[in-house]
């Protein structure tokens, strides 16, 4: 089985999510369930190059599906760069300077 870790930004992200999100158990879990399965399948998701170089983007299933997934392929799996609530202007983010960085 293929790995995921988790950056800091990424970390960062989930706990606001846990301390935030009414049904945060669940969305948790859906995220969790999906970067399992990024990590067997790096190849899914959208290659955002106009971003960052090599990062990857994806849209998780119900009930999370509220959120952005940003993750980069590595030997063995994944690196999570970020988790970002869809209604955020994620492009205008990177555009003003947001960098997920691998750990």
């Amino acid at each position: 089985m293929s790995r995921y870790l988790l950056s800091h930004s990424a970390n960062a992200n989930l706990d606001e999510i846990a301390g935030d999100a009414s049904n945060a158990v669940a969305i948790l879990e859906a995220l969790h369930n999906t970067f399992q399965v990024l990590a067997n399948h790096p190849g899914v998701g959208t290659l955002r190059e106009d971003l960052l170089p090599g990062i990857r983007v994806f849209s998780p299933p119900r009930p999370a599906n509220n959120y952005v997934i940003f993750f980069y392929p590595i030997s063995g799996g994944i690196e999570v760069a970020a988790v970002i609530h869809g209604s955020r202007d994620w492009i205008s983010m990177f555009t003003d300077g947001f960098r997920p960085k691998k750990s």
